[in-house]
């Protein structure tokens, strides 16, 4: 016979893998200038509006200053391991302390939502109030948080090579050869600290009255204090290396004091009436 434990790990990873040479990743191409007012008057004769949006160092130091914290729940050996629950878990124990909690949940497919999807295949979907057809987990994540959440707090590959495939066709990269490093990975770790600082709205000020007990002037607006990140799928997928990837480079970028990883994994239970717990499966997705 053969149990099965779940076993739940908090990974704090410290600063010492290798990251990409910044010297490799911003090689100057002598047929672009690399002047921000030549960039952005580039962009502003492809219609691309103002460049002045902040880069992702920037970013990455205004989480680090703002004092924001990432948390990535990520999933081994197997899937439907519950991930989604321990993410909201997580969320509304920090809520219960006082702070501000938003979510993002990651789904690796290349669909570009869950709209068109069989819900035999990927369960119901779940709609948001923008009108964003996502994962069943952002519903958990609404539940468990009292948020409202929005389309961009649902990733998926899909949406991530559609924008940097419409940013290259009109001329974004200035000519740069488009890969997957560095160009997807600094996407998704955008799309990430741009979901964690975007202001939440509480369900009370949504439907009009307090139901958590605070005033209708507490549920204004305002900037989370901390960020669920849901990577679905299972570490070792060949989809979800590109996010595996993005998400190291992310905690290299703002420092793993603001930003750790919690792993969900499968221990099995094996002999009978001795029962001894393997743990090899569940060695194998951490090193992921």
């Amino acid at each position: 016979m053969i149990q099965r434990v779940l076993l739940l790990l908090l990974v704090i990873t410290p600063g010492f893998l290798a990251i990409t040479s910044p010297q490799q990743d911003n090689q100057i191409n002598p047929r672009f200038s690399t002047d921000p007012i030549v960039e952005n008057a580039f962009q502003q004769l492809r219609g691309g509006g103002d460049s002045s949006t902040q880069s992702l160092d920037e970013m990455a130091e205004e989480l680090i200053d703002s004092n924001r914290k990432l948390i990535v729940v990520t999933g081994g050996v197997l899937s439907g391991i519950g991930k989604g629950v321990t993410a909201s878990s997580i969320g509304v124990l920090f809520r219960a302390m006082g702070y501000r909690v938003t979510a993002l949940k990651i789904d690796p497919y290349l669909n570009v939502d869950a709209g068109t999807m069989s819900p035999f295949e990927h369960g119901e979907v779940f709609v948001l109030d923008d009108g964003g057809e996502t994962d069943l987990d952002l519903g958990n994540y609404e539940r468990f948080l009292s948020v409202c959440l929005t389309k961009n707090s649902n990733l998926s590959t899909g949406k991530i090579y559609q924008q940097v495939i419409e940013k290259e066709r009109v001329g974004d990269y200035l000519g740069k050869t488009v890969q997957v490093v560095p160009h997807v990975s600094d996407a998704i770790q955008e799309w990430v600290l741009q979901v964690a600082k975007a202001p939440i709205t509480h369900f009370s000020k949504a439907t009009g009255g307090a139901t958590d007990g605070t005033s209708s002037q507490d549920n204004d607006s305002m900037d989370p204090e901390i960020c669920i990140v849901e990577l679905g799928g299972t570490l070792g997928d060949i989809e979800s290396m590109p996010f595996v990837e993005a998400l190291r480079q992310l905690q290299e970028k703002v420092g793993y004091k603001n930003m750790c990883f919690v792993h969900v994994s499968l221990v099995p239970v094996l002999g009978s009436p001795i029962s001894e717990q393997k743990t090899k499966p569940t060695q194998h997705s951490v090193k992921m």
